[in-house]
């Protein structure tokens, strides 16, 4: 995996040192008007969370990062985001920092071309399929949700309100495209040790556990019982149907009632169950820690780009079997949803 030795450690973080240096001295000499990148490299050299981090993993942050930065735009074509509307330009600038003290002025061509990898699949077919499927489509001004998905599927949940609920562990499947195959039960937060390790400790206090150090950052992952989730999304997003293989997006104009039917028709069947929904909250593992209170509606930020609204149910108890998919019968839609395909 590329793990930092001790040496490695000791010799970039000295490295460091005259550029942090030089960017406390321009901002006492010029009133502390430092350009914004130099703000963001300033605060990862005075905090190298990903100083002791091994290659590979790092390398998967870059991937994630340079995802979510990227945009389909209705046009069809690959763009950058505004810099101000999301923070991976800032974690991107950090990433920068740290393959410049690793001897790169730029992440290595392997990382970038496995970054750029993911977006091809949008134009493999020629232009993406969503083209097709919002072809003259003005999406209403008011709140809406999306389902994306194949219409043999959506038709029959436009018509007579039936739809299919999974369990969070049917995810975790290989059969599934990279897209929508993820670990739905377990959450992995990342704990740097670069200061324990220059300190000479081998030891890295979590919670009530003290955990070995190994030329790496120390990654706990935490399991959770299984659960029941419907994915949506709250927007258009012309990346999503090529992501989840759809040909077609059921368009919800009144979301409130959506879910409140989706949430009725589960708990006649499931009395007790505990519902949660709203938006994802995508956090970075290395530092939103707090995102293990509702694992549940939380994923790594290497998704965020699917802006996903999800409708939870979790049980009370302890599970004594394995879930299984579910078909809940919510009644017709047809007065508050429309069904697009390609």
């Amino acid at each position: 995996m590329g793990k930092v030795p001790i040496e490695a450690l000791r010799l970039r973080h000295a490295g460091m040192q005259p550029r942090r240096t030089h960017f406390e001295w321009k901002s006492e000499n010029t009133a502390g008007r430092l350009q914004r990148h130099e703000v963001w490299r300033h605060e990862y050299l005075r905090q190298p969370y990903l100083l002791g981090t091994a290659d590979e993993p790092l390398a998967d942050r870059f991937r994630d990062i340079f995802v979510n930065q990227t945009e389909l735009g209705n046009n069809g074509l690959i763009g950058l985001l505004p810099v101000d509307q999301t923070d991976f330009m800032r974690k991107f600038t950090h990433l920068l920092e740290e393959y410049g003290a690793r001897g790169f002025e730029r992440p290595p061509p392997e990382v970038i071309e496995a970054a750029r990898a993911p977006l091809r699949k949008y134009f493999e077919n020629g232009p993406p399929i969503a083209k097709r499927i919002f072809d003259g489509y003005t999406a209403p001004e008011s709140r809406f949700l999306v389902k994306y998905g194949r219409r043999e599927f959506l038709a029959p949940m436009l018509e007579r309100g039936r739809l299919r609920i999974c369990q969070a562990s049917y995810y975790n499947d290989d059969s599934h495209n990279a897209a929508v195959r993820d670990d739905e039960i377990t959450r992995t937060f990342c704990f740097p040790t670069w200061e324990e390790r220059l300190q000479g400790l081998t030891h890295v206090p979590v919670q009530s556990h003290r955990i070995p150090i190994d030329d790496d950052d120390v990654r706990v992952a935490l399991e959770m019982e299984d659960y029941y989730l419907l994915s949506l999304c709250d927007d258009v997003y012309y990346r999503m149907p090529t992501d989840f293989d759809a040909d077609a997006a059921l368009i919800i104009r009144d979301p409130d009632r959506f879910v409140q039917r989706v949430i009725s028709a589960f708990l006649l069947a499931h009395p007790g169950w505990e519902p949660m929904f709203g938006p994802v909250n995508y956090f970075d593992p290395y530092h939103d820690y707090d995102a293990w209170k509702r694992p549940e509606m939380s994923k790594p930020f290497g998704y965020a780009y699917q802006r996903e609204y999800r409708i939870v149910f979790r049980c009370p108890r302890t599970l004594t079997s394995d879930l299984t998919p579910e078909f809940l019968e919510i009644g017709p839609m047809g007065d508050y949803a429309e069904l697009l395909s390609a």
